[in-house]
């Protein structure tokens, strides 16, 4: 099985050392907006696509628990590469080997990325968790001792995804930079703090070739009044 993540979800990143999550360690909160691509170096990894034909909707989510192993990391603001293994690629493979009693057809693959500290006010790295796992529905599905994280109940814009895994980054990458900036305000949108969860069609590991997810987006809580 091969991963390929960090470039693919949209972030350009160097590893940096684990200091939100141990294994088998409970995470709920603080979380703040997962880091946009940022800088020439990074923005210049991905390309403006046209998600007009991608359905979206709006809807409430959680409390939910995500278990899965988590990659603790910085966003780079620098040209540098990585030249160790990818620790989001390596964090898919990982939970691609573990033992769970959940029936395939109601194991649900989600990735759930947050920063752990407020958006740095100046030009400088803030540290994020990125972790892929499954949807925890029930008490009775089994993983052996893995990372938790517990998703507050929130307000999500989800925008639903089928085509190329490789093309899950410039999707993001066209949410960041043309839908919140210049779409989102005349429909009454905005992001807030909050995880930002991907969660696959059953069935789906995330090594497929072509995806089909839902990429949700925690907005504050739109009010919809009935018509008079």
């Amino acid at each position: 099985m091969r991963f390929c993540f960090a470039a693919c979800f949209g972030l350009a990143l160097i590893a940096a050392p684990s200091t939100v999550l141990a294994d088998d360690e409970i995470y709920s909160g603080p979380f703040y907006m997962c880091p946009d691509a940022h800088g020439a170096d990074q923005k210049a990894l991905f390309r403006i696509i046209d998600i007009t034909r991608m359905p979206m909707r709006i809807e409430g989510r959680g409390p939910q628990r995500i278990d899965g192993y988590a990659a603790s990391l910085a966003a780079s603001r620098t040209a540098e590469i990585m030249t160790k293994k990818d620790p989001i690629a390596e964090a898919f493979e990982r939970l691609a080997g573990t033992t769970t009693t959940m029936s395939a057809d109601k194991r649900r693959l989600a990735a759930v990325c947050f920063a752990t500290t407020p958006p740095p006010k100046e030009d400088i790295d803030g540290p994020f968790v990125f972790m892929p796992g499954y949807l925890m529905e029930s008490s009775v599905d089994v993983l052996q001792p893995l990372d938790t994280i517990t998703i507050p109940a929130q307000t999500y814009l989800v925008l639903t995804y089928q085509g190329p895994t490789s093309g899950i980054g410039d999707m993001r990458f066209t949410m960041s930079e043309e839908f919140w900036p210049k779409v989102a305000p005349f429909l009454g949108l905005e992001r807030v703090d909050g995880p930002n969860l991907m969660i696959w069609s059953p069935g789906l590991n995330g090594s497929e070739g072509e995806a089909s997810l839902e990429f949700w987006t925690p907005i504050k809580p739109y009010p919809i009044s009935p018509r008079q």
